[in-house]
């Protein structure tokens, strides 16, 4: 179903205040204040759930995203891997987004990165969108292709992403988000499909599944606000057997900001959650960094 036909108040104004204000953050690129200390006072940090256990050879992922807590300028992903990521944002004015992005085939860590330094050729392609969905180049973390549309999610009201990966001709694979939210619990919705160039000469799949929540305004005041949100119902599809499995198991992770009120933890009641907290008067109170989540 073409999502123009659907309830799910996505609209192009909130894009066109991206567009306007520079809001198209796709970084969570760690400490960007100038010493460590002022990084604490400037930004939140961003904070990880690393999937462990996962099954081989995945094709396809997805992942629910409840948000319980949030603020300008954040950036709840629901799954990155090897390639791209994709998302959920609250914008700078308060308006709220959904985002899908892939990389270049490049290193993405490279802050210094320029949307056109890569040649056509060799660049992210947007094969699909949606025509709610505007597209447009990025850098600064790596380079790519970015597709957003505004979207009305709602704090408390979950959200459901899934991505699928196929090969696009003999050297590039394309990779296609999916959502489904609770007031069209039955339906998926095609946001875009974008190809990258496979790396090395082998097809990526989704490996290196990750889920993450980012301060991405880094104001000073954002860092005094909490962020929270639960990831649930995450399961990948493996080519080698065409089954889907749940993944059971986490790793906390956080960028290099060296801020101590982050938390993240299994969600009491459901075996297939978890949550991530950061920011304001977060404590880690459950989980240390750079542990397995129990």
């Amino acid at each position: 179903m073409n999502i123009t036909k659907c309830a799910l108040a996505l609209t192009l104004g909130a894009v066109a205040a991206v567009s306007a204000n520079g809001e198209t953050a796709d970084t969570h690129t760690g400490v960007v204040a100038a010493n460590p200390e002022d990084a604490v006072k400037k930004q939140a940090r961003s904070v990880h759930l690393t999937y462990l256990g996962l099954p081989p050879k995945m094709i396809a992922a997805a992942a629910t995203v409840t948000v319980r807590e949030t603020a300008p300028g954040t950036y709840f992903s629901v799954m990155g891997w090897s390639c791209g990521y994709c998302g959920i944002q609250e914008l700078w004015n308060g308006s709220h987004a959904v985002i899908f992005s892939v990389w270049d085939p490049v290193d993405p860590h490279d802050y210094s990165a320029q949307p056109d330094a890569v040649r056509a050729e060799h660049r992210a392609k947007v094969i699909y969108a949606d025509p709610l969905m505007d597209v447009a180049r990025f850098g600064g973390e790596g380079s790519g292709a970015r597709t957003m549309a505004g979207y009305g999610w709602k704090v408390g009201s979950s959200v459901r992403l899934r991505v699928t990966s196929e090969p696009d001709g003999t050297n590039r694979t394309a990779f296609t988000c999916w959502l489904r939210d609770a007031s069209n619990a039955g339906t998926w919705h095609r946001l875009a499909t974008i190809s990258t160039m496979n790396r090395n000469g082998e097809a990526p799949g989704l490996e290196n599944l990750y889920s993450f929540v980012e301060d991405f305004r880094r104001d000073y005041d954002s860092a005094t606000r909490m962020r929270r949100a639960e990831y649930s119902d995450i399961e990948g599809l493996s080519a080698a057997d065409g089954k889907w499995h749940p993944i059971m198991r986490a790793a906390f992770t956080g960028d290099r900001t060296p801020s101590t009120n982050v938390d993240a933890g299994r969600v009491p009641g459901k075996p297939r959650a978890f949550f991530l907290a950061t920011g304001g008067a977060t404590t880690n109170a459950t989980t240390q960094l750079w542990h397995e989540i129990k």
